[in-house]
């Protein structure tokens, strides 16, 4: 499954998840929780090897909720990584007898959702761009004909079927408006907006996968030897 389809898919749940207001205060005392804050007391006083033990009580149990929340495997390694590490330079904040494992999964929940955010920004960044390459593309202007980046986009464009080859082609070579296009293709306006979204994002996926793939084969390509 791609990273950027879980991405969107983490995003979409954040709409339903802002009840993460976890009580951090429970008026049961286990021996496990009351040995935990003795553990927490001991950091606090500058004692690395007890913040180890935290971690190994914790680790398990935090990657599964950040895989719940953003299943892709290097970034549950990464972001339940920097959860800890958050909390180690931030313990002094914390109240041993609150509930530490809460606390730790509202910090990874914050860094999952920076994470979300950082990928939508860029991907309306790529989207930005592609859209540029296309205005250019289409003007013959700027653009390299031996760049990798047109090479990769002649090949996505050659494989969108005719109509929506036309539609691209109404909007970035002819610059008509969504209106003049509506009326050109007997359709309403929302379908000419809506379908270049859609269009527009297919490539871009297209062209990442391809981009993907010759990395994928410039790593695997090792120097020839005298």
């Amino acid at each position: 499954m791609k990273v950027g389809v879980v991405i969107e898919a983490a995003a979409a749940c954040f709409g339903r998840d802002k009840a993460l207001n976890m009580d951090m205060h429970s008026q049961d005392r286990s021996d496990e929780q009351i040995a935990e804050d003795e553990l927490i007391r001991e950091v606090q006083a500058g004692n690395l090897a007890a913040f180890e033990q935290l971690i190994q009580s914790h680790s398990s149990r935090l990657r599964a909720f950040v895989s719940m929340r953003l299943p892709v495997s290097h970034l549950i390694d990464e972001i339940a990584h920097e959860a800890f590490v958050f909390a180690y330079r931030h313990l002094e904040e914390f109240t041993p007898g609150s509930n530490f494992g809460a606390w730790l999964r509202a910090i990874a929940n914050n860094l999952v959702r920076a994470e979300v955010l950082r990928y939508s920004r860029s991907v309306k960044n790529q989207d930005n761009y592609l859209e540029h390459c296309l205005v250019e593309s289409a003007q013959g202007q700027g653009l390299k004909p031996e760049s990798a980046l047109v090479v990769y986009l002649e090949e996505c464009l050659g494989g969108l079927p005719d109509g929506q080859r036309e539609l691209l082609q109404r909007r970035y070579e002819l610059t008509e408006s969504t209106r003049d296009m509506a009326a050109a293709m007997g359709q309403s306006e929302a379908w000419v907006r809506t379908t270049l979204c859609r269009v527009r994002r297919a490539l871009r996926v297209c062209v990442e996968d391809r981009q993907d793939l010759d990395s994928v084969g410039a790593q695997g390509m090792k120097p020839v030897e005298n």
